[in-house]
């Protein structure tokens, strides 16, 4: 247009008649008229109001709306899928980023846009605006500075296309998805050097498009410190956000860990960290980290310039949720009752619920993925699904909203615990490995079942499901949960019947780990409740009472009931009860007959299949040829073959005994530096899952290693440490070793009458300890020596009569921790 005809178009648009126009500029009305004629022409409209519609549109952005604004913040990591991108947008004319809301495709596409130099100036054409179902083509007109009618939009823009190359970022494309395809496909098809990168929650499915799944950002190791979260992408962009959001912000030693928690729990979704690292004007990474279950409420107010759909986390997802059918609405916030991955079959059966059948989840289930609301991955040979955290809280408000979460929880807690329940035959048998893996897999879907089984109050849920794994817990291996789990139920007496008498039986089992007074009390009430019932449950109950006696002062009776139940279960054709009850006579005195059995215990359960309690039998029968000093040859053999089995069959405990004896090994042959750094270690996966028997153990290790160093005052805190936890395990065994090792840090540190009364209270417990692992055999007569032989005989004698609360103060415990019983 000429200066003038662009004078008489700003006129029009106003709405002014020729006569006037022809007055404001001191023209002829004729004149006027040509200039109009020209610019109908130029602009390729019919009428006077095709001038008004382009009038107000060249006025509503003098500078072309396909301009490529300049990001004002730095663009941080993807440099895989930079390398990727720049490859394929040489070689393929149609190429789509994909990827959930917030994930960064715009931020990606302009980045390209303005760093590629093989194709022409990028063109951006913004689809956003662009009501879902309404036509694009005046979108991609603006964009191009194409004016005209409605009609010959399209036309026109292939005109303009035509005639050299060119390059379009299109963005947005997921509301307009079939009208946006429509355009492209023809414009693609009747124009040679054209080349697109469209931005969408799913594909445009045309043929030769380049589908390419944009991933959140790699995230950091938990532990790595501030090298590992600067390392990765996640961890960079909070750091750089965060450090303009609150200048001098800096990723330290201090806040690492928090820093990649946050980026963690954001599954490295780029939105979502900018905005949560804005917060630290307000919250150190630490508090920002506590905030995270409520974050549509942080996570908002994101930066001016933004698109609005971009300022909260919450829009982000709310115009993606927008896009959805009712349908698949409800399939999405149905699908939030997953805390983790999922597969599909577990998803049928959880989901399909009215007014969803199975027709409609397959159906509808391929759309989520579509659209990037549910991700998906391969796992050995199955797919497994989930949905990023924060669309899964999201989703699950909707469905809150919707007042059908309580339905859907229960749909999944009930299928959960079932086919826990249901798998614990194999769990004891050939199909053991597929069954711990399960368990594994399903971990946090099991805790939520049992969560929403407390708290709705529904025990009889929660003891079904215990009880149903019931022995099979010696298998799965204990851990955190299920102790927290029986805190809260045994809150409350045991169910009566049948259910009441298993719940027993498996809180006899598990409790041995933490508490075995009170697992002792479990297998008595068992024991009564069989006194009516079957040879099997008579012998259920003989096995727990035996096993939960191993560690307390009536460890004596011990065999005795483990011998019966093990002849009855032998009658009984139930052979892996029997090698468990073969396998419990590890505290015996006869060190030969006890190898005897375990040996037979190990045979028994590889037969049937269950590696994970052959190498528990293996583990036994290492750590009593250790403490007994017998058979030594034959311990790296049996921990190597215990070690593979734990590892092959999937369980996480059992690796650990291997590893804990193996260090306990190394020990006993003078290597103490390398079994202090493995002990640390131990001593935190072992309090982690709360196995506060072999936590003692790790320390007493720890004490003996600096005992070793010279370093008694050190050797003393871990023994106190150690025996303390052993006094609140009820475990008379451990606790007189505890008692020993302290005998021995007092006696180098000089505290001599106090090193006698200590062994005269390990002796009252239990004398056959005077035998296990003690550093210094000749410690009695050394005290001996020192003390006189009356001044040992008072002290040892002091020690042995002491009440609880004196013996305790002796020791150094805090009054009222006693470590014996009054005569």
């Amino acid at each position: 247009m000429t200066p003038r005809e662009v004078e008489v178009l700003w006129l029009v648009g106003d709405r002014l008649q020729n006569q006037e126009i022809a007055a404001r500029l001191r023209l002829s009305e004729r004149t006027v008229e040509s200039h109009v004629s020209s610019l109908l022409r130029k602009l390729g409209g019919s009428n006077r109001l095709a001038l008004v519609d382009a009038a107000a549109r060249f006025r509503a952005g003098r500078e072309p709306r396909g301009v490529l604004p300049r990001p004002l913040s730095s663009f941080v990591g993807r440099t895989r899928e930079i390398g990727d991108l720049r490859r394929l947008l040489g070689t393929h004319r149609l190429v789509t980023l994909t990827g959930p809301a917030g994930t960064g495709k715009t931020r990606l596409a302009l980045h390209l846009a303005h760093t590629v130099t093989t194709l022409p100036p990028a063109v951006l054409v913004d689809l956003a605006p662009v009501a879902p179902g309404d036509p694009v083509e005046r979108a991609f007109a603006d964009a191009l500075r194409v004016a005209g009618e409605e009609p010959r939009l399209r036309a026109l823009i292939r005109e303009t296309l035509a005639e050299g190359r060119h390059w379009l970022v299109v963005d947005n494309c997921e509301h307009v998805t079939g009208p946006a395809a429509a355009l492209l496909a023809d414009l693609l098809a009747v124009t040679d050097h054209l080349h697109v990168l469209a931005t969408s929650h799913e594909a445009l499915h045309l043929a030769g498009e380049v589908v390419y799944e944009i991933p959140p950002l790699p995230l950091p190791a938990e532990l790595g410190g501030p090298a590992a979260v600067l390392d990765s992408g996640a961890g960079r962009l909070f750091a750089d956000r965060a450090a303009t959001a609150s200048p001098g912000f800096e990723i330290t030693a201090g806040n690492a860990r928090q820093v990649a928690m946050i980026c963690d729990r954001l599954d490295g979704l780029p939105l979502a960290i900018e905005l949560a690292a804005a917060r630290t004007r307000f919250f150190t990474p630490a508090e920002l980290l506590t905030r995270l279950d409520d974050r549509f409420t942080l996570l908002t107010d994101g930066a001016r310039g933004s698109p609005n759909r971009h300022r909260t986390l919450e829009e982000a997802l709310t115009w993606s949720y927008e896009l959805l059918g009712e349908d698949e609405r409800l399939l999405l916030e149905r699908c939030s009752v997953f805390p983790g991955a999922f597969d599909y079959d577990t998803a049928a059966q959880v989901l399909a619920y009215p007014p969803l059948d199975s027709a409609d989840l397959i159906r509808i289930f391929s759309r989520l993925l579509d659209r990037s609301l549910v991700s998906s991955r391969r796992r050995d040979e199955t797919t497994e699904y989930r949905l990023l955290d924060s669309v899964r809280q999201f989703a699950y408000r909707r469905l809150l909203a919707r007042g059908a979460a309580e339905t859907a929880r229960e749909q999944h807690a009930r299928h959960h615990l079932r086919r826990a329940v249901a798998g614990a035959p194999d769990l004891r048998g050939r199909n053991q490995a597929a069954a711990l893996r399960w368990i594994d897999h399903r971990s946090a879907d099991l805790r939520a079942a049992l969560r929403w089984a407390l708290d709705r109050d529904d025990t009889t849920a929660a003891w079904e499901f215990i009880a149903g794994i019931g022995t099979a817990w010696e298998d799965v291996g204990c851990n955190g949960e299920i102790f927290d789990w029986l805190d809260r139920l045994l809150q409350r007496p045991l169910p009566d019947g049948d259910l009441g008498f298993r719940a027993a039986i498996a809180c006899a089992v598990v409790l041995c780990y933490q508490d075995a007074e009170r697992a002792r009390e479990c297998a008595e009430r068992a024991y009564r409740m069989a006194a009516g019932g079957t040879d099997h449950d008579r012998a259920l109950a003989l096995l727990a009472l035996g096993w939960t006696m191993r560690y307390g002062e009536r460890r004596a009776d011990s065999p005795g009931h483990l011998t019966r139940a093990a002849e009855t279960f032998a009658r009984l054709g139930d052979d892996w009860h029997r090698a468990m009850a073969l396998s419990g006579y590890v505290f015996a005195g006869d060190v030969d007959a006890t190898m005897a059995r375990l040996a037979h215990a190990a045979e028994l359960f590889g037969r049937l299949g269950d590696h994970v309690k052959r190498a528990n039998c293996l583990n036994q029968m290492a750590i009593r040829a250790i403490e007994s000093r017998t058979r030594l040859d034959d311990v790296p053999g049996w921990l190597a073959e215990s070690a593979h089995l734990a590892r092959t069959g999937g369980n996480d405990h059992e690796r650990l005994h291997a590893e804990l004896h193996q260090a306990t090994f190394d020990q006993h042959r003078g290597e103490h530096v390398i079994t202090r750094a493995r002990l640390i270690g131990l001593l935190a996966e072992f309090r982690r899952i709360g196995d506060l028997r072999c936590a003692v153990r790790c320390l007493l290790g720890l004490g003996r290693a600096a005992s070793a160093h010279g370093d008694h005052e050190g050797a003393w805190r871990h023994f106190t440490e150690g025996t303390r936890i052993a006094v609140g395990l009820g475990d008379v065994r451990i606790t007189a070793l505890g008692l020993r090792l302290l005998a021995g840090a007092d006696h180098a540190t000089g505290r001599f009458e106090r090193a006698a009364a200590l062994l005269g209270a390990a002796e009252r417990l239990d004398p056959a300890s005077r035998d296990v692992l003690v550093p210094d055999l000749g410690l009695p007569a050394a005290l001996r020596d020192r003390l006189g032989p009356e001044g040992f005989d008072s002290a040892f004698a002091a020690g042995y009569r002491a009440s609880p609360a004196g013996q305790a103060e002796s020791a150094g415990f805090p009054p009222g921790m006693g470590l014996l019983q009054n005569d």
